[in-house]
């Protein structure tokens, strides 16, 4: 008995030994720096108060709502991160099911096909700015194809549907690979009834397909919405520390402003549990949602309706 304790003991620790560089760097370089920041978010944390910070309770959260002159861009910042949203989370979801359909459909290059879509999701993503930079410039690329001068990048009405329509680009072939696995899962005896009851391609995808990816599709989803709430690194990229294009400014953007040029540290550290809180009450609701429904069993059961409806109208014809 003691000798197999001993030897569960010497097993347990060969284990924890393995884990214990990634455990350390957890604590040290993300657990410890949340805990801070959130401890700093109650404080006047400044470079003004390096040494001689006090504690000044929820005062950096309520200002972040009522306090114009401090922090002016916060309401009109969470406008633009909520229309970015809108724009590329149901582009980028229907855009992953139309190209995983199609690749699914065992056309011919498909390996190429998912070479070509994937390439840019290997590549660093300040390259992609970079290149669409450059060729969205008004002497660029697509103003040289077009014969047009028009500056995408720094007209308020372009500049942030451009940078969404990048993102989803650059995003595409991640989203598709998920996709066309949880698309190679369906059985197949499926749509071998679908297409004995008469079933087209449409049907079969609206009916079959898509109820039976439904999880993927909550995935990319909620990945897609803290995605949308998380983007910076773009308007980064682009415009610097900062940009007199007011469509962009999102409200990790407006963080990073407040934290880099006026290095008031504690209400960047209010707008960043700001932000996690958020995050955290809408992917809530999504499982909740999410937890009351079978996708598939709904799909099938829409597709017993349609078919069984068909045939009846057969019959009475």
């Amino acid at each position: 008995m003691k000798a197999q304790t001993k030897a569960k003991i010497k097993s347990n620790a060969v284990g924890y030994a393995f884990i214990a560089p990634l455990l350390l760097y957890f604590v040290v370089f993300q657990l410890a720096p949340m805990i801070i920041a959130l401890v700093m978010s109650f404080t006047n944390y400044s470079l003004e108060h390096l040494y001689d910070y006090t504690f000044v309770g929820f005062d950096n959260y309520i200002d972040l709502f009522t306090n114009s002159v401090k922090y002016p861009m916060f309401w009109s910042s969470l406008k633009t991160t909520f229309l970015y949203i809108v724009i590329t989370v149901p582009i980028n979801i229907v855009l992953t099911l139309i190209v995983s359909s199609l690749l699914n459909s065992k056309i011919k290059g498909e390996k190429f096909f998912k070479t070509v879509f994937y390439i840019p999701s290997v590549t660093v993503g300040v390259a992609i700015m970079v290149m669409w930079k450059q060729m969205l410039a008004p002497d660029g690329l697509i103003n040289q194809m077009f014969s047009t001068n028009v500056d995408f990048l720094n007209n308020e009405s372009t500049a942030l549907l451009v940078i969404a329509l990048m993102s989803v680009w650059g995003g595409l072939g991640y989203n598709v690979l998920i996709m066309l696995s949880a698309m190679k899962n369906i059985d197949p005896a499926l749509y071998e009834a679908a297409e004995m009851d008469g079933a087209g391609a449409i049907s079969k995808f609206f009916y079959i397909t898509v109820p039976n990816v439904m999880p993927t599709v909550f995935f990319f989803l909620v990945t897609g919405m803290i995605g949308g709430f998380q983007v910076g690194e773009q308007m980064l990229v682009i415009y610097g520390d900062t940009t007199t294009v007011q469509s962009v400014y999102t409200y990790v953007y407006g963080l990073y402003y407040m934290m880099r040029r006026t290095c008031d540290y504690a209400t960047a550290s209010a707008m960043s549990y700001f932000l996690f809180a958020i995050i955290l009450v809408i992917t809530l609701i999504q499982f909740r949602v999410q937890r009351g429904s079978d996708p598939k069993k709904e799909g099938k059961g829409l597709l017993k309706k349609i078919f069984g409806r068909k045939q009846a109208h057969e019959k009475n014809g």
